[in-house]
């Protein structure tokens, strides 16, 4: 057999060598540029402090990139591509498509991806028939460019922002979150009533003065430890007027080391989590006081610390917590004078989509602690496990005062409603036959709930379902 001649042997020798430099050069820069952006997010002392933000604004630019690639494509088509999902990506033989559902005299606030108008709406929608009743399109525009800037709203662009946990109110108007406002729109118009520019975030919940406690962003949190103070996202409580003015803000990493919580918050992690170990996502307010919390107690959901807390405005305390077994949990809630029920997304954290959960089988899970007896129960788990709800950020789950189960999986755009032995109804927020939209949050509303609004939307003289 011949052999190669020698300058063949050479060039593919020198292709070779030339390959390897590149690989390791290549590995060399991912590794020096990754550490220079961790240096640069640690404030770390080899850079100044302009040359820290040169390097997180370069290192943000491909998420910006991607976002104003997702504006102009949706811009150009008429969709909101940042909104949506691939059906096939998401859907299982497990999803049942059962909508409407005439035994079900319930209604839907829905908030997401709105297909016939191809942006984030709040829709209501009656249950028995699926009749829209009613249709709030908020100026995102105007919204987006009076909204609170600060880089917990990079990337929120005007095909990207939705309308976040709406509240319903007697009058027809609704009240909702996007990053850097709450906003109060009528049905008749897309122009604000009034925006609140803060950073608020998650849920939306009144208390019995009519007054909305939602999460927020503080700095008050660690005043006398400058690197902790620059470096740690300190989430807070807030307190919103009616009338969109901000009432209180309270540092929740100051109320946790003044109830003796340090370690729980600054000694089990480090700055893996974008600097947020605590990350609130729901502030339920006590609707009554019980021999286990007081009229206007908080119970307060902390996703990063897998911890609830039971916590008392009107002292400053913090009168119970436990962490887990629920892991990465949203949607906490009071269910009667004993009981809390929590949507335990039990997933690991900051793990991709992929491995998300320990084992390939797990799902979403509802959780029920009784302070009475100090047991946890899941009431419902034949039911959500043979749904299959695999939301892995985000998520609401809702005892209803049926006995029934509201349940939203957020990140796949479904919505499902049980009973307490089958599964009434499944929607699905369907864009066309290979999208579904995704969802902000949505609310069962009984009846008795919506009847204030309907009575009001029905008097207005706009069409409310355009």
């Amino acid at each position: 057999m011949a052999s190669l001649p020698d300058h063949h042997i050479e060039r593919w020798a020198y292709r070779i060598w030339v390959a390897l430099v590149g690989a390791v050069t290549l590995a060399l820069i991912v590794i020096g540029t990754a550490a220079t952006v961790r240096h640069a997010m640690l404030k770390g002392p080899l850079l100044s402090r302009s040359q820290s933000q040169f390097v997180i604004e370069l290192a943000s630019y491909p998420s910006r990139a991607k976002a104003a690639v997702w504006e102009v494509a949706g811009r150009m088509f008429g969709k909101s591509y940042a909104l949506t999902v691939k059906r096939a990506d998401v859907e299982t033989p497990a999803w049942k498509r059962i909508f409407p559902a005439p035994a079900d005299s319930g209604y839907l606030l829905l908030s997401g991806m709105d297909p016939d108008v191809q942006q984030a709406t709040v829709r209501l929608i009656r249950i028995a028939d699926g009749k829209l009743m009613a249709r709030w399109v908020p100026g995102w525009a105007e919204i987006v460019s009076r909204s609170a800037k600060s880089h917990y709203s990079e990337g929120i662009t005007l095909q990207s922002v939705g309308a976040m946990h709406p509240l319903l109110l007697d009058d027809g108007d609704i009240i909702f979150n996007t990053t850097g406002a709450m906003v109060r729109i009528g049905l008749c118009s897309a122009k604000p009533i009034w925006l609140l520019a803060e950073v608020l975030h998650h849920s939306n919940q009144r208390d019995a003065d009519g007054n909305i406690w939602t999460p927020s962003v503080s700095s008050g949190g660690f005043p006398n430890n400058k690197f902790l103070d620059e470096n740690i996202r300190d989430d807070a409580i807030a307190r919103i007027s009616p009338n969109g003015r901000l009432l209180e803000r309270r540092s929740f990493a100051k109320i946790m080391r003044e109830n003796g919580l340090e370690a729980l918050l600054l000694g089990t992690q480090g700055f893996e989590l974008n600097n947020d170990p605590i990350h609130l996502n729901e502030i339920a307010v006590a609707p009554s006081t019980t021999p286990y919390w007081r009229r206007g107690d908080l119970l307060i959901s902390a996703r990063h610390l897998s911890t609830l807390f039971l916590y008392r405005p009107t002292t400053g305390r913090i009168i119970w917590h436990k962490t887990g077994p629920w892991m990465n949990q949203h949607s906490a809630a009071f269910v009667d004078d004993h009981r809390i029920s929590v949507l335990n997304n039990n997933i690991v954290a900051s793990a991709p989509a992929s491995a998300a959960f320990v084992e390939p089988e797990d799902t979403n899970q509802v959780m029920v602690y009784d302070f009475k007896t100090g047991t946890l129960t899941r009431p419902f788990k034949k039911l959500v496990d043979a749904a299959r709800p695999v939301t892995v950020t985000e998520g609401r789950a809702r005892l209803l005062p049926d006995g029934g189960l509201f349940f939203e999986e957020t990140n796949t755009g479904r919505l499902l409603r049980f009973t307490r032995d089958r599964l009434l109804w499944s929607y699905v927020n369907n864009v066309d036959d290979q999208t579904i939209g995704t969802l902000a949050w949505s609310r069962y509303l009984s009846a008795d709930d919506a009847a204030p609004a309907l009575r009001a939307i029905a008097a207005k003289q706009c069409a409310p379902a355009r």
